[in-house]
């Protein structure tokens, strides 16, 4: 009995060993482990003297805070002084077209004085003519009841045979003459009333002038060329208000690309920088490069055996090197695969020649990126466990007891 108690003991310890063993190589653990973080690239904004507040690489910097200033002594004004030059052009521009229109105007004034002069002489030439025309009237008919007076008599005396018959052709001759002229001066006293009429209507009628003298049609003239004008200096206005905006517009962007603060986007870690204070450094150009901590992953190696059996979401645990023995719950995060240089381009820790010889696992630890004393440990090396081992309790223990 003692002996079968033996054998199936050691049987026991046996098959123990070897799913310990066994368990231990199955597993699936990465071969190194290093906290990451994604690389943040600061650039000058503007041209201009660099002056940095802080320069220790790995400092902790907090969201906001200015790493860097930027003062152009020598900005560039060159669009302003176009803009100020095509101001001061249209202000010149609008006074001359002032000038002229001012100009006109006093012209016109002095235009239309002349024409009411022109008016009121006009007029009262024509009531001369008119009075003129009146009394030669008058004179025509008393020369025409002279002649019917005479006629009467004469054509009394011929019936009676006293006076001859070319006296009395004569006194008619006379009458019907008489006649005629009473009619044509009445005739023009009807065409003077009427060129009265007219002219007191600011029309004038004639055979040698058109319907208004000269100086009316000047003025009329210049009333065209003033209201082109005016447009002119509507223009010149509309354009000089948006000069002294987009002068403005340039003003406030000269201020504010003369000045220029670089800060922190997150909190994050001083990773490198890529000049000094006092240089002069152009726009776009790099200044400095900082590790985001809120970015904070893991990064690991793992071989091909182990990799063709995750996927993304898979659970992982991680554990740094030098620790408690904390272990951290993750994900996986990403599957790059083998010879996976180029996603590294913007992490802060690049991969090595023996991490590109095997596959390349990302694990997302949320509890790492909210420690505040881990977060921004860029750099430190642990192991990754994708799947529980025989002997991690075991470890635990030694952990807590400091044997880790």
């Amino acid at each position: 009995m003692r002996r079968w108690m033996k054998v199936t003991l050691g049987v026991a310890l046996a098959a123990m060993a070897g799913y310990v063993i066994v368990g231990e190589q199955m597993a699936g653990v990465s071969s190194n482990a290093v906290v990451n973080a994604q690389v943040i690239t600061l650039r000058a904004p503007v041209d201009g003297e660099l002056t940095l507040t802080t320069r220790s690489l790995g400092a902790r910097l907090g969201s906001g805070e200015v790493v860097a200033s930027i003062t152009d002594p020598r900005p560039d004004e060159s669009r302003l002084v176009d803009l100020r030059r095509a101001l001061d052009a249209a202000e010149s521009e609008l006074r001359r077209l002032e000038d002229m229109t001012s100009a006109l105007v006093a012209g016109r004034a002095a235009l239309i004085d002349q024409a009411r002069d022109y008016g009121a002489g006009r007029l009262r030439q024509l009531s001369a003519r008119l009075d003129e025309t009146r009394a030669t009237l008058e004179a025509a008919q008393a020369r025409l009841r002279e002649a019917d007076a005479t006629l009467r008599r004469a054509n009394d005396l011929s019936r009676t045979g006293i006076q001859t018959v070319a006296e009395f052709n004569r006194a008619k001759s006379t009458f019907e003459v008489a006649t005629q002229e009473v009619e044509a001066t009445r005739n023009r006293l009807r065409y003077l009333t009427v060129e009265h009429e007219a002219a007191s209507r600011g029309v004038f009628l004639g055979d040698s002038y058109n319907d208004a003298p000269s100086s009316q049609q000047r003025v009329r003239e210049l009333d065209l060329r003033i209201g082109e004008l005016s447009a002119e200096v509507r223009e010149r206005n509309r354009r000089i208000s948006l000069l002294e905006q987009q002068v403005e517009e340039e003003r406030v962007r000269l201020a504010r690309h003369r000045d220029a603060r670089l800060a922190a986007p997150a909190t994050a870690v001083l990773w490198e920088v890529m000049t000094g204070s006092g240089e002069y450094v152009r726009r776009a150009q790099d200044i400095m490069r900082l590790v985001d901590c809120g970015t904070a992953v893991v990064t690991a190696s793992v071989r091909e055996s182990v990799y063709n059996g995750l996927k993304v979401g898979d659970a992982a645990r991680v554990r740094l090197l030098g620790e408690d023995g904390r272990v951290f719950e993750g994900t996986v995060a990403r599957l790059a695969g083998s010879g996976a240089e180029t996603i590294y381009r913007h992490l802060a820790v690049g991969p090595s020649e023996e991490h590109l010889k095997r596959y390349d696992v990302a694990i997302a630890v949320p509890g790492l990126a909210a420690d505040p004393a881990l977060a921004c440990t860029v750099g430190r090396t642990g192991r990754v466990v994708f799947a529980s081992r025989p002997l991690d309790p075991w470890r635990r223990l030694m952990a807590s007891l400091g044997f880790g």
